[in-house]
């Protein structure tokens, strides 16, 4: 989500005038960014060189939200918006927000865009989800002008929770995400001593990686021969239990690899050095590493349900019962010793097409349009 919102800005940037402004927690009030923060939102790639397993520690959490405090020039943002001007809001907020934004968004003149992921917190039980503010948020979300849904399947829940909430709903339309590769497009493979299973998500318990992480020691007790890799932060207790669970399987000599959270040039090799990826995400609003994955030409084993089966069942993918790890083993098995259906997935996955970035952003700029001319937008 972040690495996309990055991108959005860049995007927008070079067309229209942007302004980017934060949430500043402590304070309860938008704020400008910083120099560095902006340098960070252009050039992500210089700042994140190291590895981080919680990357929020750099600039989220109380000293830093502290200093922004402090230091950062605030914004009230319902004086600064002029009639004509748009405002999009790409992530998830379930703070103070909610009872400040309903009076900005009734603001006549300002068009206020929001973009909905997905409703996980709500939709799987399993989730220690705030459900009170996730559904407050789900109502703010109705009196936006237009909410942008990443998926038919984020779009018929986001309805479906308006109708249980018995709100008026908002216009939505859906558009997919981009894709596009991380680094150079090079054809060639990367070699690799031996085959690589690649898993891209932070350890949030919706994403699934203990029953992954069964899965996978199950085959290395038959005897089957991969290296199991890891990109993604760490997150609450379910990051603590997936992390306990990598400490006990390399004691116990399993050759498995958390590079934590990683930059774009890290990923982009991983990529292109695995065999194939597994995403064994229960619920997504699209699931960008199952079509990341397909761009880079590697099947992915992924569920087919919702948003995961609309990126899934255009081809590349090996569909399980992803809370199943028997399922999940056999699949992997399958690419890890079967050339033939892997070589199947692989031409199907290269033959998958996505939409480019350059399409989006028209499709975006179209959406924030007001009915004045404006050529001015802000990103919450």
């Amino acid at each position: 989500m972040q690495r996309v919102t990055r991108r959005i800005f860049r995007e927008l940037a070079q067309r229209v005038s942007v302004t980017p402004i934060s949430w500043n927690a402590i304070g309860n009030r938008y704020q400008y960014l910083g120099r560095r923060e902006q340098a960070i939102l252009e050039t992500p790639s210089h700042f994140l060189q190291r590895p981080s397993a919680r990357p929020e520690f750099r600039g989220e959490y109380f000293p830093a939200e502290l200093h922004r405090q402090i230091f950062r020039k605030s914004i009230r943002l319902e004086s600064e918006l002029r009639n004509g001007d748009s405002v999009l809001f790409p992530d998830i907020f379930r703070d103070a927000r909610l009872r400040k934004l309903p009076q900005l968004l009734s603001k006549p003149g300002v068009r206020s865009v929001a973009i909905f992921h997905d409703a996980a917190g709500l939709l799987l039980p399993s989730l220690p989800s705030r459900r009170s503010k996730f559904e407050r948020y789900i109502i703010t979300l109705s009196r936006f002008d237009l909410v942008i849904c990443i998926s038919e399947a984020s779009r018929h829940d986001l309805l479906q929770l308006w109708s249980q909430l018995r709100v008026q709903p908002a216009e939505t339309v859906v558009e997919r995400w981009p894709i596009e590769k991380l680094g150079p497009i090079q054809e060639d493979q990367v070699p690799v001593a031996r085959a690589v299973v690649l898993c891209v998500g932070s350890f949030e318990s919706r994403k699934n990686h203990l029953t992954l992480l069964r899965a996978a020691n199950g085959l290395w007790e038959k005897g089957v021969n991969f290296d199991l890799e890891l990109i993604g932060r760490s997150t609450g207790d379910n990051g603590r239990k997936v992390e306990a669970q990598l400490r006990k399987l390399r004691r116990s000599g399993r050759p498995i690899r958390w590079l934590k959270q990683v930059n774009d040039d890290v990923l982009h090799h991983a990529y292109r050095s695995c065999r194939f990826t597994v995403y064994p995400s229960l619920m997504e609003g699209f699931g960008l590493p199952i079509a990341e994955s397909l761009l880079y030409g590697k099947p992915c084993v992924c569920g087919g349900n919702g948003a995961l089966g609309e990126v899934a069942h255009g081809g590349g993918c090996l569909i399980v019962d992803q809370t199943n790890a028997d399922a999940i083993a056999e699949a992997m098995d399958r690419l890890l010793l079967g050339e033939k259906l892997y070589s199947q997935l692989s031409a199907e996955a290269r033959s998958r097409e996505f939409r480019s970035w350059p399409d989006y952003t028209d499709r975006l700029l179209a959406h924030l349009q007001t009915q004045a001319t404006t050529e001015s937008s802000m990103i919450s």
